[in-house]
């Protein structure tokens, strides 16, 4: 899937669960939102003991990245989540 959009900064953050989204939104949107493109983030649980994986779609592409119970640090999801658009460019 393809995300189309303008010039503008845009990041959307959506998923199933109301509670896991709020929680890890706005480390979603810190990792970025300054990176000046578009993104489409799906939050979701798997499993059965907390695990999370998070969907990035740029106009470059698509990167899944899985996530412990342990793991949902706010912080840290936001730093594993630039780290990985940084890496593969998207």
């Amino acid at each position: 899937m393809a995300v189309v959009c303008s010039d503008v900064k845009w990041v959307r953050v959506t998923g199933e669960d109301p509670e896991l989204v709020g929680r890890l939104k706005d480390a979603l949107l810190s990792a970025l939102a300054h990176r000046g493109r578009c993104y489409d983030v799906d939050v979701a649980s798997v499993g059965r003991v907390g695990e999370v994986v998070v969907g990035i779609t740029g106009s470059l592409g698509r990167v899944p990245l899985f996530f412990g119970a342990d793991e949902l640090n706010p912080g840290y999801v936001s730093r594993v989540v630039g780290d990985t658009v940084v890496r593969y460019g998207l």
